[in-house]
């Protein structure tokens, strides 16, 4: 475990999900964020959720930056994120609630607004397929295909003076084409009040980005959900509709990756996912049940129990050759405490051939042809929350950890023992 701290970072940093999401990247956000000048979202909208427990209280963020506990933190959401004014404006209340300001929020005027026709589509389009995607229904996937097909509306027409005419032209569409029976008074009088709600904070999020960099500020962006669900480079056609991956932050912010000066992947001491798709790891039973009522498995955005596996290094590997991982974050260590054996996947094996591969295609019916091998370790059964340091935790859980290292070939700088902001090792 060598080069410096993640406690004392600087410069440009990117949070990176290597695994399906769920891995706890608020927590890590939040802890990291300490040290921002910026905090800048890159991708996905309202299917997302991050999850932060600190002294603060308890918060669930779905578009809003995790920075934003951090007031002195500038707090962007960039041009590639899917804007539902719906959810913002439910978190800007819940902050109002606690007391918290988010008066440094700048909301990028070109992102996409995902509108009610679009959660219509997503569930409509959800039901009639046979073999299901496992869509949140938040509207997402619409929102993000009608800006490839260069339609729909963006965050700046909220503000624009011919917006009812906009609005109204949309509906007509909406309504025609998808047979949709939407009220176009009803709309716009909701997204006028959504409108007074976020109009102060609506900006141009790239120029201060990068005057942000060249003045030598810290940036941190923040990902959300994994880069195995990316929408070219994973388990197609069970994936997001955007780039989770080090690629979304160029999508948003025109920054090139060589920008970045360091990419922490994120994933937990396990697997999960939820929703339809292949998950090689996957385990059920007994075990299954104890990791998802210890890790309290229950998706942020849905309320779906997330299925859980073990560590799939075959994959994670992948995730960091394509996306420059130079340190990993290795979440809920503390869940696998009590269990007599551990594994990981280290190789796949063909089912039929037999024949040992490091890395398949992420094409889902490619995957279906393999089965993983496992590396086992011995468990253990010391309580591990108020270990703060590596060499204090126990024999067989500092092996398991420098097995990932050694599989991986990227240092492990951060391991999370407990839900909340400081119960973590930092090495």
């Amino acid at each position: 475990m060598k080069s410096a701290s993640l406690k004392s970072w600087q410069g440009t940093t990117a949070v990176i999900g290597v695994d399906w999401g769920d891995s706890g990247k608020g927590r890590l956000i939040d802890d990291l964020a300490t040290r921002a000048d910026t905090v800048a979202r890159y991708s996905g909208g309202s299917n997302t959720g991050h999850t932060i427990e600190n002294d603060l209280g308890s918060f669930k963020f779905h578009i809003i930056p995790s920075g934003i506990l951090n007031s002195k933190a500038k707090c962007l959401i960039g041009r590639n994120v899917a804007v539902n004014l719906q959810s913002l404006t439910l978190e800007m209340a819940d902050l109002d609630k606690k007391g918290i300001s988010y008066e440094n929020l700048i909301i990028d005027e070109n992102a996409s607004l995902t509108m009610p026709w679009h959660m219509l589509r997503d569930g409509l389009s959800e039901s009639m397929r046979r073999e299901k995607i496992g869509t949140t229904k938040n509207g997402v996937g619409p929102t993000y295909a009608d800006r490839t097909e260069r339609v729909g509306l963006l965050v700046k027409d909220l503000i624009s003076e011919d917006f009812k005419q906009k609005l109204d032209r949309e509906i007509e569409i909406q309504n025609k084409f998808f047979n949709l029976k939407l009220n176009a008074a009803v709309i716009l009088k909701t997204y006028q009040k959504h409108t007074e709600k976020i109009k102060p904070y609506i900006g141009r999020t790239i120029p201060y980005l990068k005057n942000s960099i060249k003045r030598g500020k810290n940036v941190l962006f923040e990902g959300a959900q994994g880069w195995l669900l990316d929408i070219d480079a994973g388990t197609y056609p069970f994936v997001t509709s955007s780039n989770p991956g080090i690629v979304g932050i160029a999508r948003s912010f025109d920054l090139h990756p060589s920008a970045i000066n360091n990419v922490i992947g994120i994933t937990k001491a396990y697997t999960t996912r939820v929703g339809a798709g292949p998950m090689p790891t996957k385990i059920s039973g007994e075990i299954a049940s104890v990791i998802v009522t210890k890790g309290a498995e229950i998706g942020t955005t849905t309320g779906r129990v997330r299925d859980p596996g073990w560590l799939d290094l075959v994959l994670i590997r992948e995730a960091i050759d394509a996306n420059g991982i130079n340190a990993m974050a290795v979440t809920k260590l503390d869940v696998l405490t009590g269990f007599k054996t551990i594994k990981v996947a280290i190789r796949y094996k063909n089912k039929k051939s037999g024949k040992l591969v490091d890395f398949v295609s992420l094409d889902s019916e490619s995957i279906k042809n393999y089965q993983p091998v496992y590396k086992e370790f011995p468990g253990w059964k010391e309580d591990i929350r108020s270990i703060r340091n590596f060499q204090s935790l126990p024999k067989n859980a500092k092996t398991y950890i420098k097995t990932i290292e050694n599989e991986l070939k990227v240092p492990v700088k951060f391991i999370s023992v407990g839900p909340k902001r400081g119960e973590v090792i930092y090495v």
